[in-house]
């Protein structure tokens, strides 16, 4: 080996030891022949335990043979790429547990051959997050839809059980007595259950602290990194480098961008731009999410915040999204607004008032 390619193997070496990822180097045979400090800790294995056995003892079992036959093929037509394309990928730790992860490969020439470069990202505590959201998101679609049935079924079933007793007072007949008995006591038993699913589903109490809306931006876009990319969208991000915090729920506030954002994919079918601007103005922090989609008409636009509205199919929505979301909005003093025109696309607003205290405490240490 000349020095310029043991200096070559040497750099190569300290790069992916240093690298945040875990990294692997695997050989055409599926051999591990290296492996960095951040695999080792993703893995839970000292690197001696790893280097020379194969590759597929950090595979779930039932995934295995199915591991072997995709890095075959990825031996065959080397080219970067993700594994598994848009199956859920899962690495299995020395203790037996199982973890999320996404993996990134990279064809080597090595001096045996052909070789692959795995970049190993744990995402499980993303996927935690992700599948929170989606509680709290139902959770708060469960409300509205609780607040709206007590109101459309509340006054009625009041109406009912009010002519009920009337009629009950003024009876002689015992079947008629008895047969608005049984009225009310159907019309109260609905009453009940409406109240105890209103008290089960009303949004908790928000847990506001000063919250870092562009990180929610970040954290909350990236949930949709693979949709977006299926869906041949770009996105053009622009976040003021210096903005002072917002008081806020932060679990809420995720769930807000996440609504429109996937609001947005909804109206752009065929692809399109998503642009996400967040800045300053005056007392608020101002947030844009703006597609290029199909855009409303007047007599749409006006009515996307009401609840239970929806131009999607039959069962392929509430029409709750929005909805909540201008809840969210409204609770925590900011207001939401839309603009849209037809075949142009649509932007929505939002403004939430700065945390003046924070914003004061920043500025007497600047």
């Amino acid at each position: 080996m000349s020095p310029e390619s043991y200096d070559s193997e040497q750099q190569f070496r300290l790069i992916v030891e240093a690298a945040p990822n875990g990294m692997l180097l695997i050989d055409k045979g599926g051999t591990i022949v290296m492996v960095n400090a951040s695999a080792l800790r993703q893995f839970g294995y000292e690197r001696k335990e790893l280097l020379g056995r194969s590759v597929e003892m950090l595979v779930p079992g039932p995934f295995r043979s199915d591991h072997q036959q995709y890095r075959a093929e990825f031996i065959k037509a080397p080219q970067a790429r993700a594994m598994g394309g848009l199956r859920e990928l899962f690495g299995l730790r020395k203790d037996g547990s199982e973890f999320a992860v996404e993996i990134g490969l990279t064809p080597i020439q090595m001096t045996k051959g052909m070789g692959v470069v795995a970049s190993i990202v744990d995402i499980s505590a993303r996927k935690r997050l992700e599948v929170q959201l989606r509680r709290a998101e139902r959770l708060a679609e469960l409300g509205t839809l609780a607040s709206g049935m007590a109101h459309e079924i509340g006054t009625p079933m009041n109406v009912i059980l009010g002519r009920a007793e009337y009629l009950l007072q003024r009876a002689a007949d015992e079947g008629m007595k008895k047969g608005l008995a049984t009225i009310i006591t159907q019309v109260e038993r609905i009453t009940k259950v409406m109240n105890q699913l209103l008290a089960f589903a009303r949004r908790r109490t928000p847990e506001r602290r000063a919250v870092d809306f562009g990180e929610i931006v970040d954290d909350s876009l990236e949930m949709f990194q693979e949709r977006i990319a299926q869906s041949r969208i770009t996105v053009e991000k622009t976040i003021e480098s210096v903005l002072p915090p917002v008081r806020a729920d932060r679990d809420q506030l995720i769930q807000v961008v996440i609504n429109l954002v996937m609001n947005s994919i909804h109206a752009m079918p065929e692809g399109g731009l998503l642009r996400l601007s967040l800045d300053r103005e005056n007392s608020h922090v101002r947030l844009g999410v703006s597609d290029t989609g199909h855009g409303m008409p007047e007599e749409i636009r006006s009515k996307v915040f009401e609840p239970f509205f929806t131009t999607k199919d039959f069962g392929k929505g509430t029409g709750l999204g929005l909805t909540v979301v201008k809840g969210i909005i409204e609770e925590h003093g900011g207001i939401i607004a839309v603009e849209s025109a037809v075949d142009k696309g649509t932007t929505f607003w939002v403004r939430l008032p700065i945390d003046e205290a924070q914003a004061a405490s920043v500025k007497c240490e600047t």
